[in-house]
């Protein structure tokens, strides 16, 4: 018998197809971790170092001094990650390729063979885990965003297990509200620049984007002072903002623009389907990111998994797909690994208002040591890699 063009069964046969497949926007992701790299680590852990140049002035001599005054060099810290792995699986059995498929006519007048509907499925389960991938990503970077956290929820192979595990960044960047968004007589330009002005302190770089949860548009609009700037007959006078909400896509709602900052503003409405079945969005009703774009970074780990020959291979891609088979179940899988972290290029790029202010803070309780959190500190690493 021919082989079947379509079907395709070897993992790096598939992986050119990955490559071919482009994944779903992300608008997080484009906006604030859009550089893509690989760590030359195989064993999946990744290292990020950061440096932050000091604003020293330089310093004066006296009459008669020959000589420069000796001056400190400014430190680095280094962290070191194991990127979480992500592994989705689709299978096909039997069962499944004997029934018909979506878009197929009644099996009775169906001149689809078995072969031609496994190849399909399996087309269609590699768009779909890619798909999740991206999805997963995602929630990620809105995770990251908002908290300075990113919680890892492992699955067992029987999918429901679970293992928590929690990454935590060295960032404090969640501020509340001075007053009340929601309140006409909130000081909302006043918070938006006090935080714009000190990222812009502590990155170097003037933050030009502001994306929000579904609720904070209606609170700028209702704002007394914003409406008295939109109220002003003359044009100059209003030349510090503008307001023109449309929608850009499905998810992203442009609101305006605060040329005084150079702050973009956009409503941010996308949503995901949780662990538990609930539609839920990535970014809080009520929370405002401000943020410097297009400095983060996704950064993928090495792969490690088992070829249908039983032996072990390793391979640092960005996502993997590695395609099994069991003749005694009759079965057939397909599973994608990627093993990626989100890292910030400086934890002073972004930060999150809490619209709701102080009285209707939201914050999780500090933590014990009873967590399973993963915190690395200089201590642990500061033999190895001492500051320069």
């Amino acid at each position: 018998m021919a082989q079947n063009p379509w079907l395709l069964t070897e993992s790096f046969d598939l992986l050119g197809v990955v490559e071919r497949i482009k994944p779903p926007s992300s608008y997080l992701l484009d906006m604030f971790f859009p550089n893509s790299i690989t760590s030359p680590m195989t064993n999946g852990f990744v290292a990020v170092e950061y440096r932050k140049e000091n604003r020293l002035l330089a310093p004066f001599i006296s009459k008669g001094v020959r000589n420069g005054v000796d001056v400190n060099r400014g430190g680095s810290k280094i962290r070191f990650y194991r990127a979480p792995l992500i592994a989705p699986r689709r299978t096909i059995g039997l069962g499944d390729i004997e029934l018909r498929q979506f878009g197929e006519m009644p099996l009775a007048f169906s001149n689809v063979s078995v072969a031609e509907r496994a190849a399909r499925m399996q087309a269609e389960d590699l768009t779909d885990l890619l798909r999740m991938i991206q999805n997963t990503k995602a929630k990620m970077a809105a995770d990251l965003l908002q908290t300075g956290t990113l919680t890892i929820n492992g699955y067992a192979d029987d999918g429901v297990t679970v293992e928590k595990d929690v990454i935590k960044f060295d960032w404090n960047g969640k501020v509340n509200a001075s007053t009340d968004w929601s309140l006409p007589n909130a000081d909302i330009y006043g918070d938006i620049k006090a935080i714009s002005e000190r990222i812009q302190e502590d990155s170097g770089f003037i933050p030009t984007l502001m994306v929000c949860g579904k609720n904070v548009e209606q609170k700028l609009l209702n704002n007394e002072a914003i409406f008295k700037w939109l109220s002003i007959p003359n044009r100059e006078n209003l030349s510090m903002a503008s307001f023109s909400p449309h929608y850009t896509s499905p998810q992203a709602r442009f609101i305006g623009h605060i040329s005084a900052l150079n702050l973009e503003i956009v409503s941010y409405s996308e949503t995901f389907t949780d662990t538990d079945g609930k539609t839920k969005p990535y970014i809080d009703p009520d929370t405002a990111i401000i943020g410097v774009q297009g400095v983060g970074r996704q950064i993928y780990g090495a792969i490690t998994f088992m070829d249908k020959a039983g032996g072990w291979q390793t391979v640092i891609a960005n996502n993997m797909p590695v395609y099994n088979y069991n003749t005694d179940a009759q079965q057939s899988s397909l599973s994608i690994f990627s093993r990626v972290i989100l890292v910030p290029e400086t934890f002073a790029d972004w930060a999150t208002i809490n619209t709701k202010g102080v009285s209707s803070s939201t914050d999780p309780a500090p933590t014990t040591g009873d967590d399973d959190s993963e915190t690395i500190t200089d201590a642990d690493i500061g033999g190895l890699f001492p500051n320069p």
